[in-house]
């Protein structure tokens, strides 16, 4: 889902996970994003900005060659002698080597026909033309290990973009088509229960006022069974968990400068944190572990509630710079739980669109009052804020 990640972590293929690699590529991360952000506030569209932002990237030697100047730059006079040796160059006549003795028929035929000099050199012998087909026009010879290497890279290539098109396009597509489907599905269901129900009583024993002849609770909120009735409990039960978290709770940690696990305890989802820690041996970067995550509850609440904690603790925590949330839920292994990591600065550069420029950072400022902090928690539950962050923030397997 994010190709910017997948981007960054290619460029650290085969490096030590040091403490320094770690804060670079997370530094390298945010400033692509905020690129990219920058370029879609332009009116660019994604795929542009998405190329134009690798781009302006393409290697970490990049950063090398930004820090040490060369020779040339360094000194005028470096520069002259290069242009001096350029010159003399450029004057001093072509040495070609000799060729290889032919076979007796060519010599043959080259004493019968001599071949002319090379151009701009007067008297310099020429390669025979029979070795044209062996040698490019330098003299080396063409490895067939180079050929094949390209053909190798392009076929690589080909299946790269292959596997982008399908998860990036064919897969998301997909989804949409079937969940579309489903919910047609249901809609259809639920007016034919309507139907046949009307304000009496309806074949399955149902009574018109919404409730089941046996008193079942799950039919009073209109769903078709006990499943629906469990997803829309769970899920509401996150969003009431954003919507009713108050700035008392933010501003009995202000002061600490490294979050525990108790802070964690305090925000939506708190019933699943499984554990917490900083990495790295610093207050930089923070984890928290949220197991056995209930099924029912829908994606797009988890990531809400992901968006909105992120937040909270960059808010409350001045010098904490990034934040991984891993979410298991209760029918997966640890192998396939979802890790979701937060950067400050992407953060603060989406608020600062969102908001026209009324919060560019995240601070205690924003908690001082409920009001305020409502408008933060307003931006956070917006569709495409959310979406888009928890979207940034995903690390593919």
């Amino acid at each position: 889902m994010n190709e910017l990640r997948m981007y960054v972590e290619h460029l650290f293929e085969g490096r030590m996970l040091t403490a320094e690699n770690i804060e670079l590529k997370e530094e390298i991360y945010g400033n692509l994003v905020a690129r990219y952000e920058d370029y879609i506030a332009s009116g660019m569209s994604e795929a542009e900005a998405l190329e134009k932002t690798k781009a302006s990237f393409a290697s970490l030697d990049d950063l090398q060659e930004d820090a040490e100047p060369t020779g040339d730059e360094a000194s005028p006079a470096g520069s002259a002698a290069g242009e001096s040796s350029q010159t003399s160059a450029a004057t001093a006549p072509t040495h070609v080597m000799p060729a290889a003795p032919a076979a007796a028929g060519q010599e043959t035929a080259a004493a019968a026909s001599p071949v002319p000099p090379a151009s701009g050199v007067p008297g310099a012998p020429q390669a025979p033309s029979g070795a044209a087909g062996a040698a490019n026009p330098h003299g080396k010879a063409t490895a067939p290990w180079k050929r094949i290497a390209i053909i190798a890279a392009a076929v690589v290539l080909v299946l790269a973009v292959a596997a982008g098109v399908y998860e990036f396009v064919i897969d998301p597509a997909l989804d949409r088509a079937e969940d579309a489907a489903e919910a047609e599905a249901e809609r259809q269901w639920l007016e034919q229960q309507n139907q046949s129900s009307g304000n009496g009583q309806g074949n399955d024993g149902s009574q018109g006022n919404g409730q089941s002849a046996q008193g079942g609770a799950w039919a009073t909120s209109g769903y078709g069974d006990a499943e629906d009735q469990r997803e829309y409990e769970a899920t509401k039960a996150v969003d009431d968990a954003i919507a009713a978290h108050p700035v008392d709770d933010l501003k009995s940690y202000t002061g600490n400068s490294l979050p525990d696990q108790g802070f964690f305890e305090h925000l939506p989802l708190s019933m699943y944190v499984s554990s917490t820690g900083a990495e790295q041996g610093g207050n930089a970067s923070y984890g928290v572990w949220y197991a056995g995550v209930l099924d029912d509850i829908d994606g797009d609440a988890i990531d809400r509630a992901l968006v909105y904690n992120a937040v909270a603790a960059f808010s409350v925590y001045p010098e904490l710079q990034a934040v991984t949330f891993t979410v298991q839920e209760s029918d997966e292994t640890a192998y396939d739980a979802n890790v979701y990591s937060f950067n400050r600065a992407t953060l603060e550069h989406a608020f600062d669109n969102a908001s026209g420029g009324a919060i560019t950072q995240l601070n205690s400022s924003l908690y001082e009052s409920q009001e305020s902090w409502d408008q933060v928690r307003d931006y956070v539950t917006r569709n495409h804020f959310y979406d888009r962050q928890a979207d940034l923030a995903e690390i593919d397997d």
